[in-house]
């Protein structure tokens, strides 16, 4: 969940700080060069990470990356609505569990067989489908609460080795009813699972009985990481006018920052250019990587109430 927190990024912008005013303190004492380089290096190196390629070179890299992108992942489909958020989720193996089980995971929900879900050796193995990861130093019970979930979408198996793949009934929660219903899921690997992961995004759902929501702590465009390939996943968030609040704990941290209209209207570059910098230093340090904006728009209709976005006018 700290991989999708607004306040992911926030010790690094610390760090460069603290950084930048050491680096001021240098001109004036030599002798703070050990300090300074104890705390800039770190920094500086991974600044360094994000220096622009050439179109040249980032198409290759791309290429390269592309080309290594070639394990299947699990794809799951069929649920429920009321279990909507993972249908069509390609699941990527994360490890084994103590019982040597391979386990696997998708924007945090995971997969995984508990031999005894309740601690007791009476009790068939079942592959779980969970919001939360399998305790790996356990050998059973692997959520730890002494019971055998009811909430969790599950299937009885003997079978340790992998997920049931095909078409298997599964016991899970549907409608707003409190009974398990019987539900034909169907699991299968992708071969070019690693690529397709890429093309969907996730955060979003559509609960049972209402409209299509963003669950907790999401951006509003997300796609997964593969940290294998250390690909990081994308934290995307609305606007130019400023970091949109969409959870309480962030109303009151983000600046709502001039119309864009009006700063085309100054004809002043570095203005604009000033603003775009502290705008982007926001959302880095609320965990953002990219920005739905600036818009640029030709206004046709005056009474179109989001002119106020677009960076330029009729002219």
């Amino acid at each position: 969940q700290a991989r999708f927190s607004p306040w992911a990024d926030q010790f690094d912008m610390q760090a460069m700080r603290r950084c930048s005013r050491a680096s001021r303190g240098l001109r004036m004492q030599a002798r703070l060069t050990a300090i300074v380089a104890h705390l800039c290096i770190p920094m500086l190196a991974r600044v360094q990470a994000f220096v622009p390629l050439s179109w040249e070179k980032a198409y290759d890299r791309a290429e390269q990356t592309l080309a290594r992108m070639d394990r299947p992942l699990l794809l799951v489909e069929g649920t429920c609505r009321r279990q909507s958020f993972v249908d069509g989720g390609l699941f990527q193996k994360h490890g084994t569990t103590q019982s040597g089980a391979p386990y696997f995971g998708f924007a945090g929900h995971f997969l995984y067989f508990d031999p005894h879900c309740d601690g007791d050796v009476r009790t068939q193995g079942r592959w779980v489908l969970a919001e939360s990861p399998p305790i790996l130093d356990r050998q059973s019970d692997l959520d730890a609460d002494g019971n055998c979930s009811l909430t969790d979408p599950y299937t009885e198996a003997g079978d340790a080795g992998g997920p049931p793949v095909g078409m298997e009934e599964w016991q899970m929660l549907c409608g707003d009813g409190k009974n398990l219903s019987s539900v034909n899921l169907t699991l299968r690997m992708v071969p070019q699972g690693e690529k397709l992961a890429l093309l969907r995004g996730v955060g979003w759902w559509h609960p049972e009985g209402g409209w299509y929501t963003l669950r907790k702590w999401w951006y509003i465009g997300n796609t997964l990481p593969i940290p294998r390939l250390g690909l990081p996943s994308l934290n995307i968030q609305d606007a130019a006018a400023g970091f949109r609040a969409t959870w309480p704990e962030v109303t009151g941290s983000a600046t709502v920052w001039p119309s864009l209209l009006a700063m085309a209207a100054t004809w002043d570059p570095a203005t604009v250019r000033d603003f775009a910098r502290a705008l982007g230093r926001e959302f880095k340090e609320k965990g953002a990587n990219g920005i739905l904006g600036p818009s640029v728009n030709v206004h046709r209709v005056a009474r179109n109430g989001r002119n106020f976005e677009y960076l330029s006018g009729e002219d």
